[in-house]
């Protein structure tokens, strides 16, 4: 038997298509007021003091462009990038400027105030060089922001703990699904320094079901919130965001 070996713009491609972008709870994940709120809070972080022009922001990742839009809001010029050509085509349709290609595929070398990528590094097989893209379009004293899952979490020590004790799926759920990168605070600052970034912030956020991932049970929702409860005074929040400049 042959398989075909995929390259890393085919596997996400594939894992995130038509059928991906057609998802009600994709809707959900990328545009509701939840998913707004957020993308608000990150922003918000980044510092950069508006002159007379407008500071130029690209969004990894960008998905179906709310992030954009929060931007453009704020007083960015907003522009963004995807694989996924179903959702850049719905965010075009809404007037935004998205591209549906690889960020290294850009030809824009030193263009932007600002690169944010949320929801993306833990996806990509190569994030070191995804970094590095990151600081290419960046310009000098350029901000970079990050949010991504924290794996030193309350509620990954619960799976693992519970994986321990034979009950499997809450393990699963966090590691076998189309995450492939798994950081911590400490892992990605060592990142971000390996490529070049000096790190201006951390910040730790609870789940948020009402901007799930995926289904989640009562049940499981129980657990989440309560092992980030015992989990919050020591930073072990399933969600981080790291503010970084060039």
């Amino acid at each position: 038997m042959c398989f075909k070996i995929l390259s890393e713009p085919e596997r996400l491609s594939q894992i995130y298509g038509d059928e991906y972008a057609a998802a009600e709870m994709t809707d959900q994940y990328m545009l509701s007021e939840a998913a707004r709120a957020c993308f608000r809070t990150v922003l918000g972080g980044i510092g950069i003091t508006h002159g007379t022009t407008r500071p130029r922001l690209l969004d990894i990742g960008t998905g179906l462009g709310a992030l954009l839009e929060e931007a453009q809001k704020l007083g960015y010029e907003a522009e963004g990038v995807d694989l996924c050509e179903a959702l850049v085509q719905r965010a075009r349709a809404r007037g935004l400027r998205v591209h549906c290609r690889q960020a290294e595929e850009l030809d824009a070398e030193s263009s932007f105030d600002a690169v944010t990528m949320l929801d993306v590094i833990e996806h990509v097989a190569a994030p070191l060089k995804l970094l590095a893209t990151a600081r290419r379009l960046l310009k000098p004293g350029g901000r970079l922001v990050v949010y991504t899952p924290n794996h030193r979490g309350a509620v990954v020590v619960l799976a693992r703990l519970l994986n321990g004790l034979g009950i499997r799926f809450a393990i699963e759920d966090i590691f076998g699904g189309n995450h492939v990168c798994f950081f911590d605070a400490g892992s990605l600052t060592n990142a971000l320094r390996r490529q070049g970034f000096s790190l201006r912030s951390i910040g730790f956020f609870p789940y948020d079901p009402a901007r799930p991932g995926g289904p989640i049970s009562p049940v499981s929702l129980a657990a989440v919130r309560a092992a980030e409860w015992l989990g919050k005074p020591f930073g072990r929040m399933f969600r981080m965001v790291v503010h970084a400049s060039t």
